[in-house]
C-alpha cells in the first residue's frame, strides 16, 4: 500500500523531535519567540489605539475595523465616511504647456501652489459595512475660508503631539506632522478647506512616505492611528465653531429691532 510523503514527512519529523533533543530545544524556543512577539504586538497595538482615542468595538464592526487598522496606513475623511478612501499627499504635476495665446494665464496657475484632492469617487456611496463615523467629513456653511484656516491653524496649535509642518494660506492648506508620544512615530496630516465650507483632512503613516528605509514600511496596517488623528482634529474644531455660530447668530439678534 502507497503511503502519502506527507504522512512520511510527519513521522519523521516526530522521531527527530523524540529522538535529538536539540531540536526539541530548538522547537520550544521558535514557540516562546513566536509567542512573546505576538503578545508584543497585541499590547502595541492595544497602547496605539487607547493614545489615539480609537477602539475596534465601533461601527462599522469588529471585523471591518481590525482588517482596516492591519492593512492600510492612509486613510482620509469624505462625504459618507467611507474606510476605502485613502490619502494623497503627494503634489500634483504641473499642468502641460498650452498654446501661446492663453501664455500668461498658464504661468500664473503653475506659480500657485499645486495640490491633490483625495479621490473619493470610487469610494461613494459607502457601504454600510464601510462607514466609519469619524471620517465623515464635516462642513461649516457661512464661514469664509480665512476664518475656518485660521480656526484649523489654532486648533492644530493647541493639541498636543502636533506640529504646522508648512501653511500655506494662498491654497488653505496646513501639512502637520504629528508625533506619538511612547513610540516617536511621525504621520502625516494634511487639512485643506474648500470654498464650500467643507474640511478635508487626510493623514497617512510616516512609514507610507516615498523613499522611506524604515523596516516598518513592510507593515501595511496604521493600528487605527490615522484615524484616530482626524477624529481628534474635528473634536477639537466643532467646539471652537460651535462658539463662532453662536457668535454670529448673537450679531444678527442684536441687529433685529427691539420686540422681533
Amino acid at each position: 500500500m502507497f503511503t502519502p510523503p506527507e504522512i512520511i514527512i510527519a513521522v519523521v519529523v516526530i522521531a527527530a523531535l523524540i529522538f535529538i533533543p536539540i531540536l526539541r530545544r530548538l522547537l520550544g524556543l521558535i514557540i516562546r519567540l513566536a509567542v512573546f512577539f505576538v503578545a508584543v504586538g497585541i499590547v502595541a497595538a492595544g497602547v496605539t489605539m487607547i493614545l489615539n482615542n480609537e477602539t475596534i468595538f465601533e461601527r462599522p464592526g469588529l471585523g471591518q475595523r481590525v482588517e482596516r487598522f492591519l492593512t492600510k496606513n492612509s486613510v482620509a475623511a469624505s462625504q459618507t465616511g467611507s474606510g476605502s478612501v485613502t490619502c494623497a499627499m503627494e503634489s500634483a504635476p504641473p499642468p502641460p504647456p498650452t498654446a501661446a495665446a492663453p501664455h500668461k494665464r498658464a504661468a500664473k496657475k503653475e506659480s500657485e501652489p499645486q495640490t491633490t484632492r483625495n479621490d473619493v469617487s470610487k469610494a461613494e456611496p459607502a457601504p454600510l459595512d464601510d462607514v466609519f463615523p469619524e471620517l465623515i467629513r464635516r462642513s461649516f456653511p457661512g464661514i469664509s475660508r480665512e476664518k475656518l484656516f485660521q480656526l484649523s491653524t489654532d486648533t492644530v496649535k493647541s493639541l498636543g503631539g502636533w506640529r504646522i509642518d508648512k501653511s500655506s494660506p494662498s491654497n488653505y492648506t496646513l501639512d502637520c506632522i504629528y508625533t506619538s508620544r511612547i513610540f516617536k512615530l511621525e504621520d502625516d496630516v494634511r487639512i485643506s478647506i474648500d470654498p464650500s465650507g467643507d474640511i478635508e483632512v487626510c493623514a497617512r503613516s510616516g512609514m507610507a512616505r516615498p523613499g522611506t528605509t524604515s523596516m516598518l514600511r513592510y507593515f501595511p496596517g496604521d493600528l487605527g492611528s490615522n484615524i484616530g488623528h482626524i477624529k481628534q482634529f474635528y473634536e477639537t474644531l466643532e467646539p471652537k465653531m460651535d462658539q463662532v455660530y453662536k457668535e454670529e447668530q448673537d450679531k444678527q439678534n442684536a441687529k433685529k429691532p427691539p420686540g422681533q
